[in-house]
């Protein structure tokens, strides 16, 4: 007999229980339920608080009503085999490098029954054992493949952090889904771990976060109650309180929890999804793998709007009137220890002044955004029309732009050769992502040797990381003229 491990009422009740008239009988059967929930030997009491009562399953079969509100589209379901209905075997669907087992770190893949065996601290993959072995991989060079890659320190079959540098993979075992000790977990669960993402800001929101977003969307899953599951500890910083408060809600309900943490919550051997996203964490910002991200154009738009309506603004909101903002870069954690700044604007008070001068009727700004809540940081960029901008990470706000508003970014001078620009060029930096968000017009404020920058620091050899941007008036008033022409109403 399969042991149940719930503490709340069983959560696929049908609808009609709760007309009017049978809410003292919806009372009574609830207590009852619990009642009996606490008295059973089969019982099991989470620790957790945001553990939803609809997230732990207490039966064999999922609801219609879970299917439709938590998956786009069903899929075919037709009995056939004569299987036992008790016995559940692993399934899962993959998109990405289906030929290529080695070609993993960006790869994305849905696991439906899986259970992570906390003694052998393994994700098990149930094959349906009265059947021969099937394959599950169809590589080119390997042919058929009944085996999930194994985990080492270069491969995996998916990879829970950008750049591949957590390999992961399910171990087949070749048993039956279990029928006692086990807990299984209702609503969608998704494994991954930080990379970038906890020191900078535009890593977290668009690549790591964002990716989340991006899988969900790609796999055609939608679960408001999805459970983030962090591999490692949770560091309590500035930056991972602001994904906290601003950022994951915008995913989901439900608060991230570390992994480790929330496995030993439940008091059973195993502790079983029934549906793991796992994998797809994109690499999104310029490196010598992405070197542009064509067809993610939606997926990038609908993640920024799904943050700025969950902090309470209209995504499609647009300015009657122009603003400009100067991002005053002052403060980074990449800064060297003799420098006072990292990658700013060289001359910000010429530049204010200068822009002050020559557009009197124009508001303009200049802004710190370190030193402002997120949420402000996204209602000052919607009541932009113009934003000005060294490059590296603060560049990484302006998706937040309304629809038609013009970015200038800075660029860097090349000395060494790297991302594709040789020397002596004029670099973007994040232009991999930055060319992509389709609805703000980016403008490269281009640099054309040593008189367009100035080292931070004394020892600095490298523009793109050691030096501060040197703006030309004249250069800046005709990108800002086009800017203006091309936002310029025609009646």
């Amino acid at each position: 007999m399969t042991e149940i491990f719930i503490n709340e009422e069983s959560n696929n009740k049908p609808r009609v229980y709760y007309k009017k008239s049978l809410y003292l009988l919806i009372i009574l059967v609830t207590i009852g339920a619990f009642m009996f929930s606490m008295i059973s030997n089969n019982s099991f009491k989470s620790n957790i608080r945001f553990l939803q009562k609809d997230n732990i399953f207490n039966g064999y079969r999922a609801t219609l009503d879970f299917s439709k509100t938590n998956i786009f589209s069903s899929e075919i379901g037709i009995s056939y085999l004569r299987q036992n209905e008790r016995q559940y075997s692993s399934k899962f669907r993959c998109t990405g490098s289906e030929n290529d087992i080695d070609a993993w770190k960006e790869r994305l893949c849905v696991f439906y029954n899986t259970c992570y065996n906390k003694d052998t601290n393994q994700l098990d993959y149930f094959r349906f054992s009265p059947s021969k072995p099937k394959p599950i991989f169809y590589d080119a060079a390997k042919r058929m493949l009944y085996e999930f890659s194994k985990i080492s320190r270069d491969t995996g079959f998916v990879s829970l952090s950008t750049d591949g540098e957590t390999p992961y993979a399910p171990v087949i075992v070749n048993e039956t889904y279990p029928t006692k000790n086990f807990t299984k977990l209702y609503h969608v669960h998704t494994l991954m771990k930080t990379n970038f993402g906890a020191n900078n800001i535009g890593h977290g929101l668009w690549e790591e976060l964002g990716s989340i977003s991006y899988s969900m969307e790609r796999m055609n899953i939608v679960d408001r109650k999805l459970i983030i599951m962090h591999l490692n500890k949770m560091e309590n910083t500035s930056l991972f309180r602001t994904y906290h408060q601003y950022v994951i809600p915008a995913l989901t309900q439900n608060s991230m929890v570390e992994f480790e943490i929330y496995m030993k919550s439940f008091n059973t051997k195993y502790v079983c999804f029934d549906t793991l996203i796992v994998g797809g964490q994109m690499t999104i910002l310029k490196n010598p793998q992405t070197k542009e991200n064509y067809g993610r154009e939606a997926l990038f738009y609908n993640w920024r709007s799904k943050i700025i309506q969950y902090n309470g603004f209209d995504p499609n909101f647009i300015p009657k009137k122009h603003h400009i903002i100067i991002t005053n870069k002052s403060d980074s954690l990449w800064m060297h220890s003799d420098a006072k700044r990292y990658r700013a604007i060289a001359n910000l008070e010429e530049v204010e002044k200068f822009i002050r001068y020559t557009y009197p009727n124009i508001s303009t700004e200049v802004i710190e955004w370190h030193t402002i809540p997120f949420d402000k940081q996204i209602e000052k960029l919607l009541h932009t029309t113009i934003l000005i901008t060294p490059c590296g990470g603060v560049s990484l706000i302006l998706p937040m732009l309304p629809h038609g508003a013009h970015a200038i970014v800075m660029d860097y001078y090349v000395t060494m050769p790297l991302h594709g620009f040789q020397v002596g060029q004029s670099g973007s930096l994040d232009s991999a992502f930055l060319n992509h968000i389709s609805h703000v017009r980016i403008q490269y404020y281009q640099i054309y040797g040593p008189n367009d920058y100035q080292f931070d620091f004394p020892e600095g050899r490298n523009p793109r990381n050691d030096a501060s941007i040197v703006i030309n008036m004249t250069r800046l008033q005709l990108l800002i003229d086009k800017a203006l022409e091309e936002m310029e109403f025609e009646e």
